[in-house]
């Protein structure tokens, strides 16, 4: 008897379907809130969501030279920032900006680099003509524009560079190259490469393509020696188009003047050269 008329047991009929359904959703939120605390994780979980979009949003960690702003790939990425105490670092590089541009070299004997000076200003040098060059490259010696095609050595140095790396590359939605090294003296090196007209194009495992003053080739890679702490160098071995086999090594120059030739015509010069550059901190 008492059942139909206790306050707490209406069947609610006399409301309409939309206000039940908005009751019985409530009502059983707050009944299984005392039992299962299942709101308290949605919650935590949206606050998560919400300090992931701060992440993303932060303007002291976007990076406007590469137009790269901060990715939080998890929720938790805030809590686990919060579990940081202390910062290790061991080189300078690391936390600060290592930036490496390609600025001197010496080839056959010959230093390439000079700072020319035209009406007070540095004349630097027009890459208009390579179309795949990179725009944020410059470079204020013309005369090796002029001896890529004059003096034979000069293209076999940008070959060189264009070959022996681990650099890996990437095309954006706009066909602009893009590259990705390992360390930045390297990502410099090939990009040098690639503004005077030796442009590292694509890789698999067994070729590597680069395009030669516009000239696509490509080179069957035979074998790729890695650099690491002991033998101070990289070298790659590859079979250019006309079944030639050849091997380009590049390190430092403690030991590759090790495997020169006695003889070697322009051992003195490269050394003058060498130690001019790091007179000049390069």
């Amino acid at each position: 008897n008492s059942g139909n008329t206790s306050w707490y047991l209406n069947d609610e009929k006399d409301y309409s379907p939309n206000y039940r359904g908005f009751l019985g959703f409530w009502g059983y939120i707050i009944v299984l809130n005392t039992m299962v605390p299942i709101s308290l994780y949605v919650s935590v979980e949206m606050i998560r969501l919400g300090q992931s979009f701060f992440i993303d949003w932060d303007l002291h960690m976007y990076y406007p030279k590469k137009d790269t702003a901060a990715k939080a790939r998890t929720t938790s990425l805030n809590e686990q920032l919060g579990q940081i105490e202390y910062i290790f670092t061991d080189k300078t590089g690391t936390l600060t900006q290592n930036i490496m541009t390609f600025k001197k070299c010496s080839i056959n004997g010959k230093t390439y680099g000079n700072e020319m000076q035209t009406a007070g200003k540095q004349q630097n040098v027009d890459f208009s003509w390579n179309s795949l060059a990179d725009p944020t490259f410059t470079y204020n010696d013309n005369n090796l524009i002029q001896q890529i095609r004059n003096d034979p050595y000069v293209p076999e140095f940008f070959k060189l560079l264009a070959l022996c790396h681990t650099v890996m590359v990437d095309k954006t939605d706009g066909g602009e190259l893009s590259y990705e090294a390992a360390s930045p003296d390297e990502g410099a090196l090939v990009t040098a490469a690639r503004n005077f007209g030796f442009v590292f194009l694509s890789r698999t495992q067994s070729t590597i393509t680069i395009s030669e003053l516009g000239k696509e080739v490509t080179y069957e890679r035979l074998a790729i020696l890695d650099f690491n702490s002991d033998r101070k160098r990289m070298s790659v071995i590859v079979r250019d188009p006309n079944r030639k086999i050849k091997l380009y090594c590049k390190g430092a120059d403690t030991v590759i003047y090790q495997r020169l030739h006695p003889d070697n015509p322009i051992k003195e010069e490269t050394q003058v050269a060498l130690d001019v550059f790091a007179n000049e901190t390069l």
